[in-house]
């Protein structure tokens, strides 16, 4: 295994690196060299705060203002769309980018909260040994609150029992911009630190009699 690899860049099946760091770089640089206001989401910023995991694509988010800039940025370092683009119309809410390897970025366009301040203020760190604004683990926690696919479920959980995450600064946001929000914060929370138990296992079964 690579010295600098970790779970997030190695297959856990084959132990083999998947390339991911290689592209990533790519990806952010291009983006960097054209000033696109940009923060790092997703996965690779989960393990830049000290969470990795497995995952095969890098996911941005940009304010709507800038998304053609971001898709133009990425173009030039060789990722395309895999759905057409009308420049012509509102950018889509989110973009899949490809290059001829199938390595993909994942752009999400956003107009308002909480991705607006998460891009404003994500603070530069190092993400595959590029310095790029990532998003913290407060900001993680905001935009997993509005996500519920299982993954950012198990996201949202570790980063409240594994981590220091600042859980009261995510409350007065919330306070401040979406109040509606903090009773399900709260219940996913409480959740994560007191789960469910796990259900009985049926009573150990007799061999019949032959």
């Amino acid at each position: 295994m690579h010295p600098d690899a970790d779970v997030l860049e190695v297959d856990p099946v084959t132990g083999r690196p998947t390339g991911l760091a290689a592209y990533a770089r790519r990806a952010l640089r291009a983006l960097g060299r054209r000033d696109v206001p940009y923060a790092l989401i997703g996965a690779a910023a989960l393990a830049v705060r000290g969470l990795p995991r497995m995952t095969r694509d890098v996911d941005v988010v940009v304010v709507i203002e800038d998304a053609w800039a971001a898709l133009r940025a990425l173009e030039e370092a060789g990722f395309r769309s895999i759905a057409p683009v009308d420049r012509n119309s509102e950018p889509e809410a989110m973009y899949v980018l490809k290059d001829d390897g199938g390595n993909e970025v994942d752009v999400l366009v956003a107009a308002g909260e909480p991705e607006s301040t998460i891009v404003a203020e994500a603070p530069t760190a190092t993400a595959f040994g590029v310095e790029a604004p990532v998003a913290t683990l407060e900001h993680l926690v905001l935009m997993y609150r509005y996500s519920n696919p299982p993954r950012h479920l198990g996201d949202l959980a570790r980063i409240v029992t594994e981590t220091t995450v600042d859980l009261p600064a995510v409350e007065r946001y919330l306070a401040e911009v979406h109040p509606e929000m903090l009773p399900v914060l709260h219940e996913r929370v409480e959740m994560a630190r007191h789960p469910a138990p796990p259900p009985l296992r049926p009573p150990r079964r007799r061999p019949h009699p032959r």
